[in-house]
């Protein structure tokens, strides 16, 4: 439906849960529950019956009570016909389940492994089965993926030796991205691991002596963040036993050797103290029964596994500075065998721990052959799917609040890496191959002394990435990288929102004026504004004193919890920012280098979260009139663009959002139509009968926050004035803005260029200092998604989506982040086919150019070449034929070249970033080495 007064025409239907995610979550249950590591099980008994299959009844009863949340649409007969599939092995057409004894773990996990992938040595690739098409088997294993850890699966495959990669990208897709060149335009280097890499990195900071107790503190973990940790810390501790274990038995048969046997050995020896092998012990109990009454406490368990990592007390002050580095000295296990290669710690135990299991089962055909083996190595492995479920973002989780509490976990595991980012970015963006172009987001330090070693470290993790590159192709220059600052939004001053514990209608806040036993000067976001003061002048001053850092430092973002802040707070950030990096590439002199460093550019994560479709949009409005203003960015994701609002109207029924929000939105959309103080571009065509209701409902709402009735022009000229503060011409500043006196925001203020300036002054001063208008502001309101309101959504919509092609802005895709954050279920649902449709219809709103990032690799378990894969079956499965899809994709590959950041390093990449190293060393008042 492409009509701007477009109305529904069928009822309001629910949205079904897809088929992929409810199956991908009964078939890893045993593996991946808290409830299976609790029973410690190590296999499944398809009778569950009191006397054999007890605990696989307990397990399923709590499988069966988790999915009836959210299963939609599925009888019990369904998922019961699943578990049997998956759980025990029941096939159509072979055994009947009557004659199916207990199904070891062993078995179950090769069947799971079995069913999607097939088993050949190096790279292997999807089954594709006699009843689903290439487009379902590639969809129910990605959905399989969000459930546990893709490595675990290709080391189940019976094939020598297993697997490393699943080929999921078509192969002229990836020969065409590949010879003609592809950009990685929106990657966080702080979720730029995946989870391999991360769990090195954790095995190598759980032995660091430095390590809190309380390091691991997030809602809705499996356990309590402490007893996660310890957890963690007794999987690791088993991990380095199994292993020795396992190189002590090598090719003995399995009865003359037995884990218990072993561990009764090794107490025997001078070596271990009889308190450390006490701790030891207990570790391993526990862990064998999931029993965390017997665990150790931190510190016991924390040093017990320090003396067990070979290097690990080393790694803090010698941290690993490449990636190969990673591999060989993070993972116990790769260090004690000496292993170079890509998660050979891990890779090395599921192998030889699977086939020693095989083993066992083969003599005597008894899965209890080794118990103690047995329930170590699974529980072991239990832990570890446990901890990737709360790195990667779970399904079911929509929006930004949920993704930053997922992405918050990985703040105190990812250490070990830092030295190493900008090569672990490069190689899980191009899962090995080459790049033209990386572009990574990171935080802004509160010092300029802080932000130059960040930068000194990434130049010097990139020079490892240029030595690393092949010598550039005929016509191809070296890869290019550059750095985007990002401002990171923030709900409230004590995190309250991040724990889980946020205070009703947004007090204690950033929003609220003068929240109880607070002095706030300035009233709503003033602390927050200072404090991102503090960021940008670190930002400034860096580039004032070393303006070649402009290479490398190529662009501002704003990102985290788009709704925890507005859009008017960051406007004078931006500016002020943007003018003295300005300033510093045009005042640049230097006789050794002639070329003026490139000038800085902007993009912002906008139109992602939002409650009402209409304030997603809103968003992306005030983003693109007052953020970027004039300058040729990109657009964050901006999904709101591309949702189709009768499907969205369908599924959501009703919203609820806060008067205040609803105001905003109803003046943004009278804007639209009155073309009030904004570009002809972006004036809406109102639907009939819409703009009289609009002003009447601005009037009511009004009255009820601000206790009088205004105007929707009075309004609209707060709304645009709100967004100037500090800002010329409408604060009486210097061309660059004012990052002074949030307090005084308001006394700026021109009076020749804020129409009614008494009232409008009043109100501003009400919004922002009144803590009365704030509650009433928080009040909920009900908002029904009649008529009218789809065809406003269509409206606004068209004329956004043609403001934005006709300012040639460039949004920013990322599939796999919009499939979880967005709640889009399937991504045939995915704003792309709306944004940029892989052909056009008449009648079309204009395309709006997009490019594809990853965004947050190990968040999404992703990377950048599958995000193109992804867009490619999505528009197959949409119906378009290859050649269509192929020529579509092209389009989007260039689009992401021609709008990335970055710039070639001239002369060459390793002579520039080696000068980049020798100006930062010298600013940062140090020695600077002759060689890195």
């Amino acid at each position: 439906m492409n009509g701007t007064h477009a109305t529904p025409s069928t009822p309001l239907a629910p949205r079904r849960v897809p088929e992929a995610y409810v199956r991908a979550e009964i078939a890893s249950y045993p593996l991946a529950s808290p409830m299976a590591f609790r029973k410690a099980m190590v296999e499944l008994n398809p009778e569950l019956d009191d006397f054999r299959g007890g605990r696989t009844r307990e397990l399923w009863m709590e499988c069966e009570e988790k999915l009836s949340q959210h299963a939609s649409g599925w009888s019990l007969d369904r998922l019961i016909m699943a578990r049997d599939f998956f759980w025990f092995g029941a096939v159509p057409g072979r055994r009947r389940l009557s004659t199916l004894g207990p199904v070891s773990l062993l078995r179950y996990v090769r069947k799971l492994a079995g069913s999607f992938l097939e088993p050949r040595p190096g790279l292997t690739e999807i089954v594709q089965s006699y009843d689903a098409n290439v487009f379902d088997a590639s969809i129910h294993y990605r959905w399989l993926t969000f459930a546990l850890p893709e490595d675990l699966l290709l080391s189940a495959l019976p094939a020598e030796p297993p697997p490393s990669h699943v080929n999921v990208e078509p192969p002229l897709l990836l020969r065409r991205l590949m010879d003609s060149g592809v950009a990685e335009i929106h990657h966080h280097v702080g979720a730029g691991m995946d989870f391999s890499l991360l769990w090195a990195s954790l095995l190598a900071r759980l032995a660091d002596p430095t390590l809190s107790h309380d390091e691991l503190q997030s809602p809705a973990l499996p356990f309590t963040g402490e007893t996660m940790l310890r957890w963690l810390l007794a999987a690791a501790v088993a991990r380095c036993v199994l292993a020795e274990f396992l190189r002590e038995v090598g090719d003995a048969s399995p009865s003359s050797l037995q884990l218990s046997g072993f561990l009764k050995n090794l107490g025997d020896k001078p070596a271990w103290h009889p308190y450390r092998f006490q701790v030891l012990h207990r570790a391993l109990w526990a862990l064998e029964n999931g029993d965390d009454s017997e665990l150790p406490d931190f510190y016991r368990l924390q040093d017990l596994y320090a003396q067990l990592h070979p290097v690990g007390c080393v790694l803090p002050d010698q941290p690993p500075r490449t990636l190969e580095e990673v591999w060989r000295r993070c993972d116990p296990i790769a260090v004690r065998l000496g292993l170079r290669t890509d998660n050979g710690g891990e890779r090395w135990l599921m192998r030889h721990g699977l086939a020693y299991l095989a083993e066992c089962e083969r003599d005597g055909n008894s899965p209890r052959r080794d118990g103690l083996f047995s329930q170590l190595f699974w529980q072991a492995q239990r832990v570890r799917c446990l901890y990737y479920r709360t790195v990667v973002q779970r399904p079911m989780t929509a929006g930004l609040q949920w993704f930053v509490r997922f992405y918050d976990r990985l703040h105190w595991v990812r250490a070990p890496l830092r030295a190493a980012r900008a090569e672990v970015s490069f190689h899980v963006a191009g899962r090995g191959q080459l790049l033209t172009a990386l572009e990574v987001r990171t935080a802004p330090a509160s010092d300029s002394f802080m932000l130059a070693e960040e930068l000194w470290s990434l130049t010097r993790s990139w020079r490892r990435v240029l030595q690393l590159s092949e010598a550039p192709r005929h016509g191809r220059r070296e890869p290019e990288f550059g750095v985007l600052i990002h401002f990171t939004k923030e709900r409230d001053p004590g995190r309250l929102w991040v724990t889980g514990a946020p205070p009703a209608g947004d007090r204690r806040s950033h929003a609220e004026p003068h929240p109880r036993d607070v002095i706030r000067l300035g009233g709503r976001y003033a602390d927050f504004f200072s404090e991102q003061v503090v960021r940008a002048r670190a930002v400034t001053n860096l580039l004032q004193q070393v303006p070649l850092v402009l290479w490398l430092l190529r662009g501002l973002d704003v990102a985290s919890d788009e709704l925890g802040v507005p859009t008017w707070v960051l406007v004078p950030l931006y500016r002020y920012v943007q003018w003295q990096a300005n300033l510093s590439a045009t005042t640049f002199t230097d006789k050794h280098y002639l070329q003026r460093p490139p000038p800085l550019q902007l993009t912002a994560h906008v139109g992602e979260d939002f409650r009402h479709l209409m304030e997603g949009m809103r968003r992306i409005f005030e983003c693109i009139q007052y953020l970027l203003g004039r300058s040729r960015g990109r657009l964050g994701h901006a999904t709101a663009l591309g949702v189709e609002p009768r499907l969205w109207s369908e599924s959501a029924g009703s919203v609820l959002t806060t008067a205040e929000d609803r105001l905003w939105d109803l003046i943004f959309e009278w804007r639209l139509y009155s073309s009030y103080r904004i570009d002809p571009d972006l004036r809406a065509e109102a639907p009939p009968g819409r703009p009289e209701q609009v002003e009447n409902r601005i009037r009511e709402l009004s009255s009820l926050v601000f206790r009088r009735s205004y105007e929707p022009q009075v309004l609209a000229e707060v709304h645009h004035v709100l967004h100037q503060l500090f800002c010329i011409p409408v604060a009486r500043v210097r061309p660059e803005g004012s990052l002074d006196g949030f307090d005084r925001g308001l006394r700026m203020l021109d009076p020749e260029h804020v129409r009614c300036f008494p009232v409008v002054s009043q109100i501003l001063h009400r919004y922002r200092e009144d803590e009365q208008v704030f509650l009433r502001g928080q009040e909920p309101v009900d908002v029904s998604l009649d008529a009218s309101e789809v065809s406003a959504l269509y409206a606004v919509q068209n004329a956004l989506r043609r403001g934005v092609a006709h300012r040639g802005l460039v949004v920013e895709v990322n599939p796999s982040s919009n499939l979880l954050i967005g709640d889009l279920l399937d991504l045939r649902n995915h704003p792309i086919l709306r944004l940029f449709p892989p052909e056009l219809k008449e009648g079309d709103s204009p395309p709006v150019p997009i490019a594809v990032g990853s965004d947050d690799p190990i968040t999404f378990s992703t990377w950048l070449l599958r995000e193109y894969s992804l867009l490619h079956e999505a528009a197959l499965s949409a119906g378009y034929p290859e050649r269509v899809a192929i020529e579509w994709l092209e389009r989007i590959r260039r689009t992401g070249l021609d709008a990335r950041f970055t710039v070639a390093w001239l002369p060459t990449a390793n002579e520039l970033s080696e000068r980049l190293l020798r100006e930062l060393d010298h600013y940062l008042q140090r020695p600077s080495p002759r060689f890195y």
